[in-house]
């Protein structure tokens, strides 16, 4: 009976929390399967263009924060698509699909890795950034945040934005938590590093501006759920 209870007051909390005002989905990366979370060329094609067919708008999470402050709301059936790992397919099979349907996407890199084999160089980020594309942090090494504490933890976000900042030579704002987790205290530290925006997963996200709740997309995603997940 104990732990029955303490299983509903767990989804009443799940249900309680809230969600940002706009979907925002979450890739890692597109092309020949790899792992689970490769979505295959064919499918994200697919999802893009049901988007295109329904109607979307894919904006951004600036976009998003600007319209929070100025109470204008965004376009109607606005979506944010979100890349994480700064993988190499980024600017060579993601980008070309969204610049052919005229749509944007935000790239969290981990800044540690570019230039390494599988992830982007420097000109890749910079390309994605020229093409109108939102850059943001997704930390120095891809470590848990929730697992660091004092120097390593404040480390890891403030010397990952300084360098995208010295690289594309502009503000970044936006920040994606490793392993889509984080915690109060971990949110605190990135709020000091200067991040207005963060995207955290299904189960530690909320409509807090520092820990949005995004739905993940990974190769076995059927076109229903995706759809779904836009229509929330």
């Amino acid at each position: 009976m104990k732990r029955f209870c303490a299983l509903v007051v767990l989804l009443l909390a799940a249900c309680s929390r809230g969600r940002p005002e706009v979907p925002i989905l979450n890739y890692h990366s597109v092309g020949a399967a790899t792992d689970a979370f490769t979505v295959p060329l064919p499918a994200f094609e697919e999802q893009l263009d049901w988007l295109a067919a329904n109607g979307y708008h894919t904006g951004s999470l600036h976009e998003l924060l600007e319209s929070r402050e100025t109470r204008r709301p965004l376009p109607p059936r606005s979506v944010i698509l979100t890349f994480d790992d700064g993988k190499e397919d980024a600017a060579r099979v993601v980008l070309p699909a969204l610049r052919k349907r005229g749509m944007r996407g935000t790239f969290f890199v981990v800044t540690g890795n570019v230039g390494r084999p599988g992830s982007l160089t420097w000109d890749g980020v910079r390309a994605l950034a020229a093409a109108g594309m939102e850059i943001g942090s997704h930390t120095v090494t891809h470590a848990r945040l929730p697992d660091l504490f004092g120097e390593p933890l404040d480390a890891e976000l403030r010397e990952s934005r300084a360098e995208l900042q010295a690289q594309l030579k502009q503000p970044v704002e936006a920040l994606a938590y490793p392993y889509n987790s984080v915690r109060r205290r971990v949110q605190k530290v990135a709020a000091a590093a200067g991040y207005k925006v963060a995207v955290a997963g299904m189960e530690h996200g909320t409509d807090d501006a520092l820990r949005l709740r995004r739905f993940t997309v990974t190769g076995s995603t059927r076109l229903q759920d995706f759809a779904a997940a836009c229509r929330q």
